[in-house]
């Protein structure tokens, strides 16, 4: 009797383990989705993917530039390699010996990149070094250029502005150094006026032209990991979100709040008629109506770990999980359009160059995405 009780106990410990561990499966599939007609250099499912090249370890976020079909990048071993997107060949164009964390900027003339050290190079094509500019502190994430000046961000919180031609510092804003932060930035979306960015401090801010603060709107919630690194959008809202804390829109003109809801983003918000696009910490990608906040849909694409990277198209939202599981949703039902399983490890954004996307992997593999039928 005993025997026959200890196996059934057995037997109730082995289902029970089956059902927990079938129960942290999400068992998604490809949907019927009424499509919508594709148009002129949209990216549609099916879709497919091709790696291009590997450069070796980079960054936590990093991004990809791309410039005249030439994409640029560099890695953690200080070297910038600069591929040809037309002949998909590509060429170690320089190594500078200090690690890379920041996007390679570069315009028809020159290359700009910079380092852990705190370091900003300018590089001509053939890989020679015009100036080097000491900023004092890492420089970490997008490098943007607007009427000859480069905007740099560093992780003292600061945002640098340098003359492109011989790295003169014209003036700088900070917010101060953050400790206990993930360690990136949002990136910079300019306007006419004045330019919106994101802080470790979990602040939105909108400065001007001549680094004067406009207004700072404070996102984040808590004391620790409130990041705003989830680049702004929008034109008379401002959106954007924060590591641990709200997803807001705010009034361009003074940042007065329009709405606000307790939803945490890793990722760059997209935004189109139909609404406001991100994803949580949950591993969802949620819709919101852009006028006040109230979800459309929200769609849950994975249990673990997070989705850095989404991107807005024409009439598809593409989303990367960390470990490499891309999807392919319809904007407006939220519907699963293609799966795809690259099983690589992803933290970076996509980059959106004519009719592809791009991304590169935490080892450094670069990936382009497309549609099948171009």
């Amino acid at each position: 009797m005993l025997k026959k009780f200890n196996a059934l106990l057995l037997l109730f410990i082995i289902l029970l383990i089956t059902s927990c561990s079938s129960s942290n499966k999400l068992n998604l599939k490809i949907e019927e989705v009424n499509k919508v007609a594709a148009t002129r250099n949209s990216i549609v499912p099916p879709v497919q993917y091709e790696k291009i090249k590997n450069i070796d370890d980079i960054g936590y976020k990093y991004q990809l530039f791309i410039h005249n079909n030439m994409l640029f990048a560099g890695n953690l071993d200080g070297e910038i390699y600069i591929i040809n997107l037309k002949t998909k060949t590509g060429k170690e164009l320089t190594e500078i010996d200090e690690p890379i964390e920041s996007e390679v900027f570069a315009n028809d003339n020159y290359i700009f990149a910079g380092t852990t050290k705190g370091n900003l190079y300018k590089i001509d094509y053939n890989g020679k070094i015009i100036w080097k500019k000491q900023l004092g502190f890492p420089i970490i994430g997008e490098i943007s250029q607007r009427k000859g000046n480069l905007f740099v961000l560093t992780q003292n919180n600061t945002v640098n502005c340098i003359d492109s031609k011989n790295g003169t510092i014209i003036w700088k804003y900070s917010k101060g150094y953050e400790i206990l932060s993930i360690r990136g930035n949002s990136g910079i979306m300019f306007a006419k006026d004045a330019f919106y960015a994101g802080f470790d401090d979990g602040s939105i801010n909108k400065i001007s032209y001549k680094g004067d603060e406009i207004w700072s709107v404070q996102l984040g919630y808590g004391s620790m990991f409130v990041d705003a690194d989830s680049k702004p959008t929008g034109k008379n809202r401002i959106f954007a979100s924060t590591a641990n804390g709200y997803t807001e829109a705010l009034s361009a003109i003074d940042g007065n709040l329009l709405w606000k809801r307790k939803i945490s983003s890793y990722s760059n918000l997209q935004s189109n008629i139909f609404g406001l696009f991100l994803s949580d910490e949950e591993g969802n990608v949620i819709a919101l109506d852009a006028s006040n906040g109230e979800t459309i849909w929200k769609r849950k694409l994975t249990k673990e770990g997070n989705i850095y990277s989404i991107y807005l198209t024409e009439n598809s939202i593409f989303a990367m999980t960390d470990k490499g599981k891309l999807f392919v949703l319809d904007p407006i039902s939220g519907k699963i359009m293609d799966i795809k399983d690259i099983s690589d490890d992803f933290s970076s954004n996509f980059t959106r160059y004519k009719d592809k996307l791009y991304i590169i992997s935490r080892d450094g593999s670069i990936y382009s995405i497309s549609s099948k039928n171009k």
